[in-house]
């Protein structure tokens, strides 16, 4: 499903707008948890240190700001521990590297970016979701940035493949 047939669902019915905010809900957490992890990796410098904990600072911020509109429509809060594994296992099972998790990061930000963007310009979703995507939006464009250049060339074709099939899994067209 590309962006386009994916944002006419989600416009189409609350029940997919909702299923899609937990998915976002569950993403950030998980996100945040990941990259404070990946910033604990031995070997790192500080200067890398500093800019994973801050990107997973702002994952945590994310992930508050999509709870509130989850709290705010009486959207049930949704497991934690459910789908990421889909997306994220294969990819790093290939990822041996620094540099290949951050291109497997970026990889991912890239994708989350594309979506995050619709919802962000479209004047057809809620205020509210609209400007909550509006706040994310920098900040992941940072990201996507940041992990392109924790990462290198060599490491973002190698995981191009592996995200390009974790697409596939997820049933997503970018």
């Amino acid at each position: 499903m590309n962006t386009e047939q994916w944002l006419e669902k989600i416009l189409s019915s609350k029940e997919e707008l909702y299923h899609w905010l937990q998915r976002q809900y569950v993403g950030e957490v998980n996100a945040a948890r990941k990259i404070h992890e990946l910033s604990e990796r031995e070997g790192l410098t500080d200067g890398e240190r500093r800019v994973l904990r801050s990107i997973a600072s702002d994952e945590s911020t994310h992930a508050n700001w999509v709870f509130a509109l989850l709290q705010t429509r009486g959207i049930p809060l949704p497991d934690l521990n459910t789908g990421e594994e889909r997306y994220w296992k294969p990819i790093l099972a290939e990822a041996k590297t620094f540099a290949e998790i951050a291109a497997a990061g970026h990889h991912a930000e890239g994708m989350r970016l594309v979506r995050i963007r619709a919802l962000s310009e479209c004047e057809k979703i809620d205020e509210d979701i609209r400007n909550v995507f509006k706040k994310i939006l920098p900040d992941e464009i940072f990201h996507e940035k940041a992990f392109g250049i924790l990462s290198s060339p060599e490491a973002r074709e190698k995981m191009r493949g592996k995200h390009d099939e974790g697409l596939a899994l997820l049933g997503l067209e970018i």
